[in-house]
């Protein structure tokens, strides 16, 4: 990606930056798509997984039953929360209990434009899977720059994680009807200590004839000497 183009992407994402989309521009978004609503509810089903200390995770899946509906034009989407299910180590077990009766919206109600696109998402300015990727890359570098005045690289290990946390949990604005295509990227940064620490990205999407979603994942992997964090959401979806 060029200089330019990447602090654009940069600028627009922000240092909190939403991992974006696996898209194209708009105008080749339109030129090449044509997306086929179904009139049959779906099963939206997401799995998040956080990674923890000492190769220990959290696994947080949902399910929601939903509809896509024409309303003036434009398609709405619906739906509400069927399941829940969260593995996680004994510990923290209080807070799975807590995030087993929680009921979360997810992504709905959305309303989409012709292309599918959530409406008032960010339009699609990136140049393609690999931008995308390029993008996220940025924003954890970004979370990165104080890591010399860290006395710890573990404290900058937890920064890190949280900001991939925060980027995986953002719903794409393709979700229903996502541009297919995958890409990763990977670096290393030197750390506090002599330390030598590694990130990856990783995006990955598939969808049926129709243009609807069949698999999105996103990954993103921290790694200090042996302390591995994966931060990992994937979405499916099937008609009824």
């Amino acid at each position: 990606m060029k200089a330019d183009n990447r602090r654009g992407v940069l600028r627009l994402f922000g240092l909190a930056a939403l991992l974006p989309v696996l898209g194209h521009p708009a105008a080749v978004w339109a030129a090449g798509r044509s997306i086929s609503i179904p009139t049959r509810p779906f099963l939206l089903r997401r799995e998040l997984e956080r990674g923890l200390a000492r190769g220990a995770s959290l696994l947080v899946t949902r399910e929601w039953k939903g509809q896509f509906e024409s309303i003036a034009g434009q398609t709405r989407v619906t739906g509400e929360q069927v399941s829940c299910t969260v593995d996680a180590p004994a510990v923290l077990e209080p807070i799975a209990a807590v995030e087993r009766e929680r009921r979360s919206p997810g992504p709905f109600p959305a309303r989409l434009d012709s292309r599918g696109r959530m409406v008032g998402s960010q339009p699609a300015n990136t140049e393609g899977t690999a931008a995308a990727v390029q993008a996220a890359i940025g924003v954890l570098e970004q979370s990165g720059k104080s890591a010399a005045e860290m006395q710890e690289a573990k404290l900058y290990l937890a920064q890190l994680a949280k900001t991939a946390g925060t980027i995986i949990g953002t719903t794409p604005p393709d979700l229903f009807f996502p541009v297919t295509g995958e890409a990763r990227d990977s670096r290393e940064l030197p750390l506090p200590g002599g330390l030598v620490g590694e990130f990856s990205v990783e995006l990955e999407a598939s969808a049926t004839t129709g243009g609807l979603l069949e698999r999105f994942e996103r990954r993103i992997t921290t790694r200090i000497a042996e302390d591995v964090r994966l931060s990992r959401e994937t979405w499916r979806l099937s008609l009824a």
